[in-house]
């Protein structure tokens, strides 16, 4: 059958390829098991003869020479410090740097925040001022424009007052038949 052939082709190997395929995988698997298995049994065995080792050296020592174990035991302490020291030395190290990198990385980012936020001030103030004269609310300029010229209407009103006052002083009748004509007319 031409169609079966040519419809295995089209969808894939069929099920001898998906059957190798799965060998294939499951092999590299078993590969991989075996390397780690392998790398845990050799690092156990190095720290066992490590282990053994010192013990034989231990054992030795208090043979041979107490002195020379209680040698062994201050050179241990005094490298057990020394590179505590330097271990120490190099955690402080560690974290003054991380310190310092994360202390760069948040002065940047207040930078851009602060940035942002006064980039959405400005937007904002924008669009109500825009808002506001649509609607025909005076600014803040406008208003300060017409205190000005109602100080300079009042100014002019109390001079006239002062004005029409320093006339009727020099006139006492002209006041009272000013009123007179004007009640009269009335």
């Amino acid at each position: 059958m031409l169609v079966g052939q040519i419809r295995i082709r089209i969808c894939g190997r069929g099920r001898e390829g998906d059957v190798q395929m799965a060998r294939k995988k499951a092999a590299r698997r078993g590969t991989a098991r075996k390397a780690r298995s392998t790398l845990q049994s050799k690092t156990l065995d190095s720290m066992n003869q490590i282990w053994l080792a010192g013990l034989g050296a231990v054992s030795k020592a208090q043979r041979g020479a107490p002195q020379l174990l209680q040698e062994l035991i201050a050179e241990g302490t005094r490298m057990h410090a020394k590179t505590r020291g330097a271990a120490e030395k190099a955690m402080q190290g560690i974290v003054d740097n991380v310190r310092s990198t994360i202390n760069t990385s948040l002065g940047d980012m207040r930078g851009q925040a602060t940035d942002a936020l006064e980039g959405l001030e400005k937007i904002f103030q924008t669009r109500v001022h825009r808002a506001l004269t649509q609607i025909g609310v005076p600014s803040a300029e406008d208003i300060a424009a017409l205190s000005e010229r109602v100080d300079a209407l009042n100014a002019s009103v109390q001079k006239l007052a002062q004005a029409r006052k320093a006339r009727g002083a020099r006139r006492p009748g002209a006041t009272t038949r000013g009123r007179a004509a004007s009640t009269a007319a009335s």
